[in-house]
């Protein structure tokens, strides 16, 4: 991997301006030894798991467990664990690397990103160092598998509004838990929970509870849509004992475990659900070869192809805009200059959230794109469960409600941007009022682009300004209230997400010339090109949205002509830029820009 700067790292600066090349990773950067990692691992998953699918997903009793405890044997789970807690304190680009092959696996995946994230994050970040002691080494070779307890029946998103309490026995010395959980992944065969429970019915608290204490059932596997063969419980508990040195974290600081890391959940959701989308795009891709119709294969057919090509442009920026927020991350651990690297690594996460956000939503609903789109491919076949698009297309559809439902991150994504703003963390303001004023004195008269990617760069910075109008103008009709308006926090986190993913994969292109030939720059353009003109329209409606909600009559009128000067540009033909990638997304058979 390239070696990190020590510039100061914020989240939301690609909104100031263009970013600067040089500080954006992407994958065609990555060094041999990370490569050979995440070969490993993705041989390990061809050869174990995917032949396995049909006996994973029929829950064939130990299978699935056992397969955890075999990836804890080769590494896995202690990449980017810090060194000084016994991991191998890799960069979390290696990290994000290593959980794209990992979501080539299937129900397989779901166990292992619990195992990597949420569940056994948790005590490396938050954990005394007895309670390291006892499980983390044990966490890290898969002796101890973990799951995480935080959704409840009646409080899904709300995670506060958790109703599970814990009690303090002075005379034992233990919390007593009671209530439930709902949709635990592993939880059919963990070791180890983390729980969140209110102590006294108020404070929110981190637990870590083990299997077989006294009062703790797990109740039978959930019948599930999609990701069949992954183990989903609801928990119980009545009066369980948990020792008072089991309490993860503060008494009533909770949220700050929780929140922190979701946030790593997220960032490593994006790159898992890459690797299911590039199963998915391969298969489609060798099918459309081998399938014939009126007398010639499915892929000669530019509808067809289109359809190839639309998913690549998908996959190519949701894998280009998670290495650059995770190669962030190591450039914020690494300014920090801090000896403790857990703590940095939390407030890496804290400081990037809004992008952990994006990655998430992004991600979540491009893989959805990808497998209706291949199942589109298979045609009839796709609807029958004997080939492999049936399976794709339900296991695709709960990316976009766990690690917090697209909706509460979109609501995150600009409330968190907001709330910097006015706490004069983030220079939005300033660049909000330049572009206003630019608006209100100019022309109209573009400037001719200069280099040889200048014209998709003028167009990401035509969506940038019109994120920025419209960002000021709601927080000036809105102010305060801002929060409440549901459907313009979402239209901004549109404009911003599609703003930031244009960005990045015009970026890539134009840095990939250092590591590809021409031909391979050109085919990253066409996935660029065909990502602005998806972007484009998404934010030029959203804009419009937003200023239709928070102006009338001429005001309106007065901020839409305004809007409208940031519109001009001649479109890209999607026509050519989709047979170009098409073309080489069929000479590989798949994805044709993969790192392993």
């Amino acid at each position: 991997m390239s070696t990190t700067d020590t510039k100061t790292v914020n989240s939301g600066t690609f909104l100031l301006g263009p970013s600067d090349p040089a500080d954006v990773f992407v994958p065609e950067q990555f060094d041999e030894e990370s490569r050979m990692l995440a070969g490993s691992v993705e041989d390990f998953v061809s050869e174990k798991v995917m032949p396995r699918w049909e006996a994973i997903d029929a829950q064939e009793e130990g299978l699935l467990e056992g397969l955890v405890r075999e990836t804890g044997e080769l590494g896995v789970f202690a990449v980017d664990v810090p060194e000084a807690l016994g991991g191998l304190g890799a960069a979390k680009t290696t990290a994000v690397l290593i959980a794209e092959k990992i979501g080539l696996g299937g129900s397989y995946a779901p166990a292992i990103m619990v195992q990597t994230g949420i569940g056994g994050l948790p005590i490396a970040y938050f954990g005394t160092e007895e309670q390291r002691a006892r499980y983390l080494e044990k966490i890290l070779t898969g002796e101890i598998i973990t799951a995480y307890g935080l959704t409840e029946a009646e409080s899904g998103s709300d995670a506060l509004g958790a109703r599970s309490t814990a009690t303090y026995d002075e005379a034992r010395d233990v919390y007593l838990l009671n209530g439930s959980k709902q949709f635990i992944t592993n939880a059919g065969f963990a070791d180890l929970f983390i729980v969140f429970a209110k102590v006294d019915g108020e404070h929110f608290t981190a637990f870590i509870v083990e299997r077989g204490a006294e009062g703790f059932t797990v109740g039978p596997e959930e019948k599930k849509l999609g990701l069949k063969g992954s183990s989903t419980c609801a928990l119980a508990f009545d009066d369980t004992p948990v020792p008072a040195a089991n309490v993860l974290g503060e008494i009533g600081k909770g949220h700050k475990i929780a929140f922190n890391v979701l946030n790593i959940g997220r960032l490593k959701l994006s790159p898992a659900v890459i690797g299911g989308s590039k199963v998915a795009l391969g298969e489609g891709a060798r099918y459309a070869q081998e399938r014939h119709q009126f007398g010639k294969p499915l892929a000669a057919f530019p509808l067809i192809q289109q359809k190839l090509a639309a998913a690549c442009s998908r996959i190519y920026c949701q894998e280009t805009i998670v290495y650059r927020t995770a190669h962030d991350v190591d450039r914020y651990i690494e300014a920090s200059g801090a000896a403790d690297k857990a703590a940095a690594t939390v407030a890496a996460l804290r400081e990037l959230s809004v992008e952990c956000s994006m990655n998430k939503v992004y991600g979540s609903e491009a893989v959805d794109f990808v497998a209706d789109e291949m199942l589109q491919v298979f045609g009839g076949y796709g609807f029958i469960a004997e080939y492999p698009a049936e399976r794709h297309y339900r296991d695709a559809r709960i990316n976009r409600i766990w690690e917090g439902t697209s909706e509460i991150n979109r609501m995150l994504i600009t409330g968190m941007l907001m709330e910097r703003t006015m706490k004069g963390e983030l220079a939005l303001l300033p660049a909000i009022k330049q572009v206003t004023d630019e608006l209100m004195s100019r022309t109209g008269r573009r400037e001719t682009p200069e280099g040889p990617f200048g014209l998709e760069l003028a167009a990401v910075e035509m969506a940038r300004k019109q994120t920025l109008f419209a960002a000021g103008v709601a927080a000036q009709k809105h102010m305060q209230n801002l929060e409440e308006e549901q459907e313009v926090l979402a239209w901004l986190a549109d404009m911003i997400i599609h703003t930031y993913t244009m960005e990045s994969a015009v970026l890539r292109a134009s840095k990939a010339g250092a590591w590809v030939d021409e031909k391979g720059v050109e085919a990253r353009r066409a996935a660029a090109r065909l990502a602005i003109e998806v972007g484009m329209p998404v934010v030029e409606s959203a804009a419009k949205d937003v200023l239709t909600a928070s102006a009338q009559g001429e005001e309106l009128r007065s901020m839409l002509s305004m809007h409208r000067k940031l519109t001009r540009r001649e479109p890209f033909d999607v026509k050519v830029e989709g047979r170009r990638l098409a073309q080489a997304v069929l000479e590989a058979e798949g994805y044709p820009f993969g790192v392993v």
